[in-house]
């Protein structure tokens, strides 16, 4: 079920580092790594969390450059599914 503007709201506040896109159907997150290899084994663990919860996100990545962007493509928009990757991201170790 998608989200309404308040419900996001709240789950983004329990967040850390996620902005909400302009047109408020996804959220985003970006970290800048140390190293390349850093880099790959972020996306390494995002995609692995990823595929527990059948998820879907758009990865990029960019030699120490790296950006999820969450939603849930058949609400089109945002959904608990999404926030519940979110957490999980945040939970991960990520190199300084």
């Amino acid at each position: 079920m998608k989200l309404n503007a308040t419900q996001i709201q709240t789950h983004l506040s329990s967040l850390n580092g996620w902005t909400l896109e302009a047109d408020a159907n996804a959220i985003a997150k970006t970290w800048a790594l140390p190293s390349f290899d850093a880099a790959v084994a972020l996306f390494n663990q995002i995609a692995q969390l990823a595929k527990d919860q059948d998820h879907h996100p758009e990865l990029w990545s960019s030699y120490t450059q790296l950006r999820v962007r969450l939603w849930t493509h058949d609400a089109s928009g945002l959904t608990d599914k999404d926030f519940a990757l979110a957490q999980a991201i945040d939970q991960l170790s990520i190199a300084p």
